[in-house]
């Protein structure tokens, strides 16, 4: 594929995780608590089974968004694994739930668990982007914005345990707001510049 197509599909995939959240919001208003309660227990109330369908499409397009990063003019040796893994571990996500507010079972540590270091595979390739972008006539100017966007998904990380059981959930989508922001950002910025590059000959 060329990269923009694989940006194309990264956008459109990725995209698909907030819509998918918004709708259950309104599905399960009443029963559900945002300002408290992850995301991921979502799949716990009714139609949840569409968590299921958004963590999918979340790695998928997670997974193209890797690799667009492998056509870069600088190879990024690390940062499309580290975010390629961190996709493949939206998977696991999606079939292992969370546990409940009433509840700890094994298949909820392993949820948390997953999502710990899935969180912490997207900071790292997001961070081993830096250099890459810098060194990128497309994406050099991405580098210092990515950079900022790595000091605050860090923020967001260590903001979700310091936030207290009554506002976890905000915490969570303030960290999930930044790391999806930076993703849809430089995708679109690869599609844009793609689509440039090729049209360029043709103007000429």
């Amino acid at each position: 594929m060329t990269r923009s197509t694989l940006a194309r599909m990264a956008i459109t995939l990725i995209s698909v995780f907030p819509l998918l959240v918004l709708i259950l919001h309104g599905v399960q208003a009443g029963h559900y608590h945002p300002l408290s309660q992850a995301v991921s227990e979502l799949a716990l109330g009714r139609d949840g089974w569409l968590m299921a369908i958004a963590f999918c499409s979340l790695g998928t397009g997670t997974l193209f968004l890797a690799a667009m990063f492998r056509r870069l003019d600088t190879p990024a040796r690390v940062a499309p694994y580290l975010i390629a893994a961190s996709g493949l571990l939206s998977y696991v996500s999606a079939f292992v739930h969370a546990d409940g507010p009433h509840g700890s079972t094994t298949h909820g540590q392993i949820h948390q668990a997953v999502g710990i270091v899935t969180f912490v595979l997207m900071i790292s390739g997001m961070f081993a982007l830096v250099r890459p972008f810098r060194r990128d006539r497309r994406f050099h100017g991405l580098a210092t914005p990515t950079l900022v966007w790595v000091f605050a998904a860090v923020g967001g990380f260590f903001l979700i345990p310091l936030s207290g059981a009554a506002y976890f959930g905000v915490a969570q989508r303030i960290f999930l707001g930044i790391v999806l922001s930076w993703a849809l950002t430089v995708a679109t910025h690869g599609r844009e510049r793609a689509t440039t590059a090729a049209e360029a000959p043709v103007a000429a």
